[in-house]
């Protein structure tokens, strides 16, 4: 498998807000931990993602261009820059240098603006994301997706991906919302959509393949194969699926774990 959604921290190193405020995320999760938690599947590539929102990006990046240096099972990463703010291009400068980085994570989740990611400075750093070459990952709430595909229409030229199946409530049946603006974000060919397990608090149940039929299916019908991709979103989803668990729902529901989709977009 090609795994799109990986995170790798050292616990004195990174902030403790976010994902990382997890009580069961309080310790160093390396590769050697990552490895540890494949059971019998296989992992020919993973890609890393940021962990640490509001920080110089450079040092995250550069930590995870050190781990692939020693593991080359890692081969690309996702940092975090200020896509919204005015310093955007020279946080981009300075991460150029690291060959590993194949495009940009601005967390929106936590805003509480649903339209901050449609926003004019948003949507202007998104653009600049796509003619540096750059992908722009998307990871928003339920109630923030609704914006997202005037965001994906004023960047044509911008290669979106949305993580986390655009993080329905996987506890109840596929909303509204959610059905409406996937349909139109499949619509759009620069999306693409990350088939990888949504958290949403420490109390979330265990996920089933019958809770997630609906979702996938969905995805499936409105990007096709073409435009889905497999993560794992270990160590995080590991409070609600295990590793093998979750690649083994996705083949059952998916029919693949698209590694070629991953390696071309990528660059694998």
């Amino acid at each position: 498998m090609i795994d799109t959604h990986i995170h790798l921290w050292r616990r004195a190193d990174a902030k403790q807000s976010g994902i990382l405020a997890r009580p069961y995320l309080q310790r160093d999760f390396l590769w050697t931990d990552y490895r540890a938690a494949w059971g019998g599947e296989s992992v020919k590539r993973a890609v890393q993602v940021q962990v640490n929102d509001f920080v110089d990006p450079l040092w995250e990046a550069a930590f995870a261009a050190g781990v692939a240096e020693s593991e080359p099972g890692l081969g690309a990463y996702i940092t975090w820059a200020g896509v919204e703010q005015p310093y955007l291009e020279d946080e981009l400068d300075d991460l150029e240098p690291l060959h590993l980085v194949r495009g940009v994570r601005r967390t929106c989740q936590y805003e509480k603006d649903p339209e901050f990611c449609a926003s004019e400075a948003y949507i202007r750093g998104a653009r600049r994301l796509g003619e540096r070459g750059l992908l722009c990952e998307i990871c928003v709430r339920l109630q923030q997706i609704v914006a997202l595909p005037r965001l994906v229409r004023a960047c044509p030229d911008t290669v979106f991906v949305l993580q986390h199946l655009g993080k329905p409530d996987l506890r109840k049946p596929p909303a509204p919302d959610w059905r409406h603006a996937i349909e139109e974000l499949g619509a759009l060919p620069n999306v693409h959509c990350k088939l990888s397990p949504v958290v949403h608090s420490d109390s979330d149940q265990h996920f089933t393949a019958e809770q997630l039929a609906p979702f996938v299916r969905h995805l499936l019908e409105c990007f096709g194969p073409e435009r889905l991709l497999y993560g794992s979103n270990w160590p995080v989803a590991e409070a609600v699926v295990g590793f093998a668990e979750w690649a083994g729902i996705v083949r059952e529901l998916a029919g693949s774990l698209f590694e070629e989709n991953a390696r071309r977009l990528y660059r694998l």
